[in-house]
């Protein structure tokens, strides 16, 4: 299971992706964030965008090793917790 430490990034830099667009307030966060606790709030019906391990099964698994995969994602959320200056016990362990 993909290590996600819960910081609520990827939940604020939704902009970009296509299947999102109904979820975005304008601003590039969802808007079932809760933006104090970083939690959300539709957690257990998000949708397979949402879900590393489930996109993994879906789609990626032709592209990538799972490894390869949760690399590839903990790069992405190690690169916005940098830019955003999150602390660094945040940072999704990468194990290659």
């Amino acid at each position: 299971m993909f290590g996600c430490t819960g910081c609520g990034l990827c939940c604020r830099h939704i902009e970009k992706i296509v299947e999102l667009k109904d979820y975005n307030l304008g601003n590039g966060v969802c808007k079932h964030l809760d933006t104090i606790t970083n939690n959300c709030m539709i957690y257990d019906s998000r949708p397979n965008i949402c879900k590393v391990d489930k996109m993994f099964d879906i789609e990626y698994h032709k592209k990538f090793s799972k490894e390869e995969f949760y690399i590839k994602n903990a790069e992405v959320c190690n690169s916005l917790q940098a830019m955003h200056k999150v602390d660094k016990s945040y940072r999704v362990e990468i194990k290659e």
